[in-house]
């Protein structure tokens, strides 16, 4: 029941109801609070991962960042887009030299049957041999286990 009194500036709401809008409105503060700082938290972050913008002398404005990281991520697609058709084309080359009744091994196969030679295959940061094939026992009178893990230039 609603009472009237003047001293009530609510116009007759009691004092737990007060009391309970007040937490509402501490409550959705504290929810509003939370949601700026992470908000900040997150185009610090977007800024951080665009070059052009974590260069900039001065920190920019939100809209900058956004605009920024647009700009960047339309040159990375781009850029992607471009690696891919590349890569596609040199894949139709390599093709083109390749007959394509073989697979990978069996050309590996007749590339070194065919010819007069043997091959090897070295670490580039060591220079240890990490395949040779067994043709080099016909060629140069040496095993695979004679070659196998030594280094090229003899260390």
């Amino acid at each position: 029941m609603m009472s009237n009194n003047p001293n009530n500036p609510n116009g007759g709401a009691t004092g737990g109801d007060e009391d309970k809008e007040k937490q509402a409105r501490e409550n959705h503060c504290e929810i509003e609070r939370r949601r700026r700082v992470k908000m900040a938290t997150y185009f610090a972050e977007l800024c951080d991962m665009v070059p052009s913008c974590s260069n900039l002398a001065r920190k920019p404005d939100k809209l900058t960042i956004l605009r920024m990281a647009a700009q960047f991520m339309k040159t990375l697609r781009t850029n992607n887009n471009s690696l891919s058709l590349n890569s596609t084309q040199l894949s139709q080359q390599q093709d083109i030299h390749k007959p394509s009744f073989l697979n990978d091994q069996e050309l590996k196969y007749l590339m070194v049957e065919s010819c007069d030679a043997f091959l090897f295959a070295l670490n580039c940061d060591t220079l240890k041999i990490i395949y040779i094939s067994d043709a080099i026992q016909q060629i140069l009178s040496y095993t695979c286990q004679d070659w196998h893990s030594r280094f090229f230039y003899g260390r």
